[in-house]
């Protein structure tokens, strides 16, 4: 049971991703294409709107009737929260809603993904009013990025793409880009300061680079966007800030491990420094809080590992899922016989399964969904590696109950966590 570290790490190392090369030349090519996209898809469906659904066009009308007001309280009270998992201000949660009283595309955003959330997460059928809304986001999309450079700059327009790119994910299209290609590709420019951001924009390129971890991990797989070192916040103090850190660390490691396998041996190494720097400079705070006593007892499988808050959690799960990825690609000691061999697999494979432990268990020591979500990429990458049936079972249970309860698809997930404990 388990993944074979050798074969698995041919397989990342090969894997070259339907977005791997998405980086366009110049602003008006960027356009172009962004465009292009989004004008086919809207030609193409245009026909299907059902003109009976309420329009955004004016946002504080829209929120008078019943439907739209609900669709957004549901985004405040149950959904905003996965988007501020490290992000001590909650910018989703309060300025989001306030600024999409305002904003056609904001609110229109916010409403497609809810309902297709509600219709993936309970008996209600709300396809054709997510469908609706999704549609009319396309459309402010298409007038507001006329000046391409606007999508950049203005948070409000990030923070929606990140609205529409869960809605992709949750709609069962799990590496579809088709409306956000463009956008995707600007992110990937290597000129962006993060510090010349407006707040809320820096909250959603957080969001953003999580986001293309999570699908990265899954589909073993480059980002869409490249993370020059300048993007490493220098010097963090708070907690949410030591999370984005370890976020940009994976990211780049991720980028220099799923590409053609080229990424020397210094640099691993110096990959791993700077991991394990960031490790010892963490505050007592991201200490998880431990008690094996229900898995010694034999009734769980994985001890309890409780943080006080969600960011903690998927930081830590970022620096093992980091580590696990180094010491995959690093290239094995020259074994002397057989019987060193044998110990080198065996020791790296006790080291696998309880980094790949630690991840699953404080996702099931969590009751974040926000925490859940952001497990997904993780799990899916490092579960593998779990030698325990009884494990298995476990994390199997949590990834089909937490896909139940938010909407996300996890089929692929469970597929793959099947498969290699067979």
């Amino acid at each position: 049971m388990g993944c074979d570290p050798v074969v698995h790490l041919a397989k990342v190392e090969s894997v070259n991703g339907p977005w791997a090369s998405t980086k366009l030349n110049g602003l008006e090519s960027l356009a172009s294409r962004f465009h292009s996209h989004l004008s086919n898809d809207v030609e193409v469906e245009n026909h299907q709107r059902n003109l009976n659904f309420v329009s955004t066009d004016i946002p504080e009308n829209a929120l008078q009737d019943i439907q739209v007001f609900r669709l957004f309280r549901h985004y405040k009270d149950h959904l905003a929260s996965w988007y501020d998992l490290n992000d001590s201000h909650r910018h989703f949660t309060d300025r989001v809603p306030v600024k999409a009283r305002s904003s056609p595309l904001l609110l229109s955003a916010i409403l497609a993904f809810s309902a297709i959330s509600l219709h993936n997460s309970s008996s209600e059928s709300l396809a054709d009013v997510a469908e609706f809304y999704h549609l009319e986001s396309v459309r402010y999309l298409l007038q507001i990025t006329r000046n391409i450079e606007d999508v950049v700059s203005n948070g409000e327009v990030l923070a929606a793409i990140c609205l529409l790119r869960s809605f992709e994910i949750i709609s069962q299209d799990l590496s579809s880009q088709s409306h956000l290609q463009g956008c995707y590709s600007i992110l990937a420019s290597n000129s962006i300061n993060l510090d010349s951001l407006s707040s809320l924009a820096r909250a959603a390129f957080w969001n953003y680079l999580r986001e293309d971890i999570t699908v990265a991990l899954i589909e073993r797989r480059k980002l869409m966007i490249e993370l020059p070192d300048e993007h490493i916040p220098r010097n963090p103090v708070t907690d949410d800030e030591y999370a984005n850190v370890v976020t940009i660390i994976l990211g780049q490691i991720i980028n220099r491990c799923f590409g053609d396998g080229t990424s020397s041996l210094q640099q691993l190494l110096l990959d791993q420094v700077n991991l394990e720097t960031w490790k010892h400079s963490l505050p007592h705070s991201f200490t998880p809080i431990l008690n094996h006593t229900l898995a010694e007892k034999g009734e769980k499988a994985f001890p309890f590992m409780g943080t006080l808050h969600g960011w903690h959690a998927a930081a830590i799960q970022y620096y093992q899922t980091a580590m696990i990825i180094l010491r995959l690609s690093k290239p094995n000691q020259q074994a002397i016989s057989v019987i060193d061999n044998l110990e080198q697999i065996t020791e790296l494979n006790r080291e696998l399964e309880s980094r790949s432990t630690e991840i699953c268990a404080l996702a099931l020591s969590s009751e974040s969904q926000a925490v859940w979500i952001n497990s997904f990429g993780p799990i899916a990458f490092c579960g593998c590696w779990l030698r325990d049936q009884n494990k298995f079972r476990d994390i199997i249970s949590g990834v089909k109950d937490w896909g139940s309860r938010t909407g996300w698809p996890v089929s692929d997930i469970i597929k793959s966590l099947q498969e290699s404990s067979s």
